[in-house]
């Protein structure tokens, strides 16, 4: 530029001074493109006067006051690693800052914090400020120039993180690490802020009801705006939706069509951290056990296979439903640590309002449709008629008759034990059992008369019980030249 502050015309500079112009209007135009958070008090985000790019929406920004924590507990999608990778390069342009990063395993603190293409510390941070990036098995460091360096490790082991001293860290998805690890991490890297004159930790995660989890939240709850007292947890909270415009239109729409409304959806798309509910046999952290959700093409092949039916017991508009569960059993070939014990698999949970004809025909189709050994009929209130009716409108299929001897929470609470034990996978959809999950997290064993009858819940108990737990039941795997097992998920 001129001193006027004009362009300087091209046609009286030299080839050198008109390549040293062009880089330089370069080099400007991509410092402007990376600059990340405004000044504009509720910024969206979205490209404004002075801020022709996306940048930081005003959640984004690193909080105001003295505090020691900022949990980012969001849904997918909503930018929290880049904004977590952001709040880093901002502490790193301090020279002689050191900093650490932790993720799950090494290979994701590498491949998500370090190297993401949109969201990594190399994406973020300028080229020409970093004097080495070192990718190694178990260490990965990054220095920059200015003296500064951030180091990442992998959440596995404690004790990875002795021997350093810190001023900052990141901890990427603290909710999905080894939960028997995790809170010693957390402890771990806090005694090596120890020497800090500001320690401070981001965390990026979407939510899960851990305990680890719950602590931080509870917490960041506790305050009452964005400034904390010294030692303070800062909260923010978010929702996919918010990032609508950083992500693809199609890929909302889908996750929307597959985990809209359902328990799975609150967490991972609203950001919600699903609160347990006190005295209920089921718990949010036995759904999030690793396992625990698989595509339904994955499921093993299945010694034994069972329709469980919880009829209804009344008719008309009002009447309850009658619900339908598909669950499956098998061994495993090959073990971990020695447990040979057979896991289940629920494939398919489903309730509505049917005549006993109907029911019984919709009994013979998933039958038919899952190739199963039987239809389990709990036949309490009025209901052993039901088996021949079942006989009536399809006499090759075979079933059995079970009876309840004890209470709902009594017979159920074997059931959850199971799922406590992380012998239950739940293959398919999210949306197939979206309310059978929320029947399970919310059900307490009240009297029927204070609590409604859990019909879906009711039907899972009936055939993991058979499955599992009753000594009457089949118990020997159906031998491997059944045809039935060919093909059968």
């Amino acid at each position: 530029m001129t001193r006027h502050g004009r362009l300087p015309d091209p046609a009286l500079l030299s080839d050198a001074q008109l390549h040293a112009e062009i880089g330089a209007l370069i080099d400007a135009d991509e410092r402007a493109a990376r600059r990340w958070a405004c000044d504009v008090p509720d910024c969206d985000g979205l490209p404004h006067d002075g801020w022709l790019h996306h940048h930081a929406r005003a959640a984004q920004r690193i909080p105001d006051g003295d505090w020691t924590t900022w949990i980012l507990l969001t849904g997918r999608g909503w930018g929290k690693t880049r904004t977590a990778a952001q709040a880093v390069a901002e502490w790193a342009a301090e020279p002689g800052t050191m900093i650490a990063v932790v993720a799950k395993n090494a290979t994701l603190t590498q491949e998500i914090c370090f190297e993401s293409r949109t969201s990594g510390l190399l994406a973020v941070i300028p080229p020409e400020d970093i004097r080495r990036y070192s990718r190694g098995s178990g260490l990965t460091a990054l220095h920059l120039k200015n003296g500064s360096s951030i180091y990442g490790f992998g959440a596995e082991t404690p004790d990875n993180l002795r021997g350093f001293a810190f001023d900052k860290g990141w901890l990427d998805e603290y909710a999905a690490w080894n939960r028997r690890t995790a809170q010693d991490v957390f402890d771990q890297l806090f005694f090596c802020l120890r020497e800090a004159t500001a320690p401070q930790v981001v965390i990026s995660t979407t939510p899960k009801p851990l305990p680890h989890i719950k602590r931080l939240v509870q917490r960041g709850r506790a305050g009452t705006s964005r400034t904390t007292e010294p030692g303070g947890v800062v909260l923010t909270t978010g929702r996919t939706e918010d990032n609508r415009a950083n992500l693809s239109g199609a890929a909302l729409v889908e996750l929307d069509n597959e985990y809209g409304g359902t328990r799975l959806g609150r967490q991972e798309l609203d950001g919600i951290l699903l609160e347990d509910v006190e005295g209920a046999l089921w718990q949010g952290h036995m759904f999030e056990v690793e396992g625990f959700r698989m595509p339904r093409h994955d499921v093993p092949p299945l010694d034994r296979l069972v329709i469980a039916i919880d009829p209804a017991v009344t008719r008309g508009d009002q009447a309850d439903m009658t619900a339908f569960t598909v669950a499956g059993r098998s061994h495993p070939i090959q073990t971990l640590y020695g447990d040979g014990r057979p896991r289940g698999y629920v494939l398919h949970a489903e309730q509505d309002r049917y005549t006993p004809t109907a029911a019984m025909r919709r009994a013979a189709a998933l039958y038919h449709e899952h190739q199963a050994d039987c239809v389990v009929i709990e036949a309490n209130n009025g209901g052993e008629y039901m088996p021949a009716l079942l006989t009536e409108v399809d006499p090759t299929v075979a079933w059995r008759i079970v009876h309840a001897t004890r209470s709902k929470r009594a017979r159920a609470a074997p059931v959850a034990m199971l799922y406590e034990q992380a012998r239950v996978t739940h293959a398919g959809s999210p949306r197939t059992f979206a309310q059978l999950e929320d029947q399970m997290t919310t059900y307490v064993g009240a009297p029927d008369t204070e609590e409604q009858s859990p019909d879906l819940l009711d039907a899972l108990v009936w055939a993991l019980t058979d499955l599992f737990l009753d000594p009457n039941a089949p118990a020997a795997p159906v031998r491997a030249s059944d045809s039935r097992l060919h093909g059968r998920r």
